[in-house]
């Protein structure tokens, strides 16, 4: 029972990151008729739908007054600036480009774990910051153009701003279902995502062709309703430091499918990015798993 349960978790694990891998890929494909701030709003809106589904035995759960600060951290942080940010991201440069750095989350969130909530710096942690940066700067340097650069940067300040949403996040889950937790910061995140979604629209130009409409649908309620649901649904079964281990594939499923469905081309830079990326998730994770086992 226990291998059953072991092999369906890994099974989920691969979708999982395939189709986050995949929501890069399908960011990049609607860039040129969608603004970012209106892809990031109507992907979020339709996000809701499933989350709520999934929540709605949760509903009734009565939330401490004190900790709707944290939840309207994690909704304006993580949903909201995260999302617009790694649409615009995408926007500049490439799917698998902005997905690589992206594969850098579970290293910023145990590097600001360690200065938000006091957790020990350990050398293994130090490591992992000296393997982050190398692989910063080692991806940056494949840039062919200053717009590209521009999107690398703005990855990595969506990375940061999910790293801190989610340590307050641990906070939350701590005490709420993690699905809850998803379901009320997705809400409170259309309080930010529905202004600046129209006000793009009106400024920017706008093409709602029937690919758009799709793909938007897609982001939605694959990106962020299901994937979410088999990611929180892996962690169920088995430990956080296991599940980060498969944190690599999202570039990975990226780069093919941006090969095969955008036509994109990569230079050694961003393989040696890979590799120092993967090795750099690798060893946080491993770190995770000896403190879990102490």
């Amino acid at each position: 029972m226990e291998r059953t349960s072991k092999g369906q978790a890994f099974g989920l694990l691969f979708a999982t990151f395939f189709i986050w891998g995949s929501v890069y890929v399908g960011g990049k494909f609607i860039a040129q008729d969608l603004p970012p701030a209106l892809v990031a709003c109507l992907r979020c809106t339709t996000a809701m739908v499933p989350l709520l589904l999934m929540a709605r035995k949760h509903l009734g759960i009565k939330i401490d007054r004190g900790d709707w600060k944290y939840f309207f951290l994690v909704g304006s942080l993580g949903y909201f600036l995260t999302i617009f940010l790694i649409q615009l991201g995408i926007s500049l440069t490439g799917a698998a480009m902005a997905s690589l750095i992206n594969a850098l989350t579970p290293v910023s969130v145990t590097i600001l774990a360690a200065f938000l909530l006091k957790e020990r710096i350990t050398p293994v942690k130090l490591a992992c910051l000296a393997l982050a940066l190398a692989g910063t700067i080692v991806i940056t340097s494949g840039a062919d153009n200053q717009s590209e650069i521009t999107g690398m940067i703005v990855i990595l300040v969506s990375v940061v701003a999910w790293g801190v949403a989610s340590v307050y996040m641990r906070r939350l889950t701590a005490k709420y279902p993690a699905v809850l937790v998803t379901t009320y910061s997705m809400a409170i995140s259309l309080i930010f995502h529905i202004p600046a979604g129209i006000y793009s629209a009106a400024v920017q130009p706008t093409v709602f062709s029937v690919r758009a409409t799709l793909v938007v649908l897609y982001l939605g309620f694959f990106g962020s309703g299901l994937a979410q649901f088999t990611w929180t649904k892996c962690l169920s079964l088995l430990p956080a430091s296991t599940c980060s281990l498969f944190y690599p594939l999202q570039p990975a499923f990226s780069a093919l499918l941006g090969a095969v469905i955008l036509g994109e081309t990569f230079t050694p830079s961003f393989f040696i990015g890979l590799l120092l990326i993967s090795l750099d998730v690798a060893l946080s994770t491993w770190e995770a798993r000896q403190l879990t086992k102490r």
